[in-house]
């Protein structure tokens, strides 16, 4: 669940909506990657803030796109979405905790740092799957963490800058990157315990990637007794809103769906 204390007790009318891109003039060439020249997205309306007051105040999301995917493709499935919700709403009044309105939304969509231009030439990957890109798990796990390592520098560098995001969401192969993060914050590793790191998680889609419960080699069994650096059931304190197709996703099992939700004491 998204923390109670990001919404205001106070209801107020929604005064404006607006979503839109905002580009950068400049930027390296498709095949190079850098957060500085990512597309934003934001869906703004007036609202209560965190704090309580009648100021608003954004609610700031990192977005992750899946494989094969770019920012821009995101964004506008995420504005898509925020549209669905005001129509879908006859009375323009958001449900959310307390019947307080929901705060504004700033999504920052950023590019994944390799490239996989097999479906459409803007395409990227957070990294290569094994099995040819057919299997479950990375194909070199130095990609993963040259993602996490990219992810976890923008937490705290929006941190530094006065913006932190609030919570990370990720699409698909973007989803696993936000389950990633949230081991590394898990297992207290120290990219993610500088200040900057996220109070929740948003899933659309993906699972926790195997690998990060295997060892070269082979290793202990997931549920062994003995000391591990991964969670088990119910040990990831950091919240989750989980989005998955349990009957029909084509790539994620149903059990890979429930055995992620099972680690997040707070999931919903």
């Amino acid at each position: 669940q998204i923390p109670s204390d990001l919404f205001s007790s106070r209801t107020r009318p929604i005064q404006a909506w607006s979503v839109y891109c905002r580009w950068p003039a400049k930027g390296p060439s498709p095949g190079q990657s850098s957060l500085k020249i990512q597309p934003v997205w934001m869906a703004n309306f007036t609202a209560a803030s965190s704090a309580g007051n009648t100021e608003p105040r954004p609610l700031r999301l990192l977005c992750l796109h899946g494989h094969g995917g770019h920012a821009a493709q995101l964004c506008g499935h995420l504005q898509d979405f925020f549209h669905a919700m005001k129509v879908s709403d006859s009375s323009q009044n958001l449900s959310v905790p307390g019947g307080a309105l929901s705060p504004a939304v700033e999504c920052r969509c950023v590019e994944a740092p390799f490239t996989e231009p097999s479906r459409r030439k803007e395409g990227r990957q957070w990294w290569r799957y094994d099995e040819d890109d057919k299997g479950d798990r990375p194909e070199d796990w130095a990609e993963m963490e040259r993602a996490n390592t990219m992810l976890a520098e923008e937490l705290h560098k929006a941190h530094v800058a006065g913006a932190p995001y609030d919570g990370v969401l990720g699409y698909s192969q973007g989803a696993e990157m936000v389950h990633s993060l949230a081991l590394l914050k898990h297992r207290e590793d120290p990219r993610l315990m500088l200040p900057g790191a996220p109070r929740f998680f948003i899933s659309f889609s993906g699972a926790v990637n195997p690998a990060h419960f295997e060892a070269p080699g082979g290793g202990p069994p997931r549920d062994c007794v003995a000391p591990s650096t991964v969670p088990r059931s119910g040990e990831i304190s950091t919240p989750c809103l989980f989005f998955g197709d349990f009957a029909k996703d084509s790539w994620y099992s149903a059990s890979r769906f429930s055995e992620t939700l099972k680690l997040y004491s707070d999931a919903t």
